[in-house]
């Protein structure tokens, strides 16, 4: 069993504080610039440790663009850019291609074909598909129904005279069945007491024989 230590209540805060709760309260030590040991840039700007240190393939897979957009700039630049930038932008589409995560969002395309046309192509509403769509929106656009009760029918008004004998009526106190209790009846038989001739035991040559120990059987 594990016992914690606690901090006094205050008056500003009458409660009990854990110790782990004081620990984390504590706040933590700023960090002073120094220029000593300083971590390492490259000529870009980038940290050298960004660049030694290894990430999982989830992070990676998560990282790579779109596929489909990485064709679309492909087929955007591709005038503009040198072999060697379009060669490397086919490298990254193979790479985003294939992850996990482009099969997962049912985006992979297949590069034998590299049919741009596909790129920009979209799945058109049928006509009974923008209808049903409309219907929805002009169903949900529209004001909200209010179905109010129905308005009491009453009967017709009754004069004071005629309702008095019912006032009376209710005026009147219910009579009530008291009932005894259990100890207080004729035939109640108390189970604490017992009958005087219960008290005396006669003992038998009978209850002897029962009551005398037993003989084990001795092994031969």
């Amino acid at each position: 069993m594990v016992f914690m230590r606690y901090e006094y209540p205050t008056n500003s805060f009458p409660y009990k504080i854990s110790k782990r709760l004081n620990a984390l309260s504590v706040p933590r030590k700023d960090f002073v610039d120094t220029q000593d040991e300083m971590p390492a840039y490259t000529a870009t700007g980038t940290r050298k440790s960004a660049l030694n240190g290894q990430t999982t393939d989830r992070v990676n897979d998560i990282a790579w663009p779109w596929t489909r957009r990485l064709m679309v700039i492909k087929r955007m630049y591709k005038r503009q850019f040198s072999q060697e930038r379009l060669e490397r932008i086919d490298r990254m589409i193979e790479a985003a291609n294939g992850t996990l995560y482009s099969k997962l969002a049912n985006c992979v395309i297949d590069l034998k074909k590299m049919d741009f046309r596909d790129v920009k192509k979209k799945k058109g509403w049928t006509e009974s598909e923008w209808k049903k769509h409309m219907d929805y929106i002009s169903a949900v656009a529209a004001p909200k129904r209010e179905f109010k009760p129905p308005p009491v029918q009453r009967g017709k008004s009754m004069p004071l005279e005629a309702l008095l004998p019912r006032i009376e009526a209710m005026m009147v106190r219910p009579d009530y069945k008291c009932y005894k209790r259990m100890s207080q009846e004729a035939w109640y038989r108390d189970p604490v007491k017992v009958p005087p001739n219960a008290l005396k035991y006669v003992i038998t040559e009978r209850t002897k024989k029962l009551a005398a120990p037993r003989a084990m059987p001795r092994a031969e």
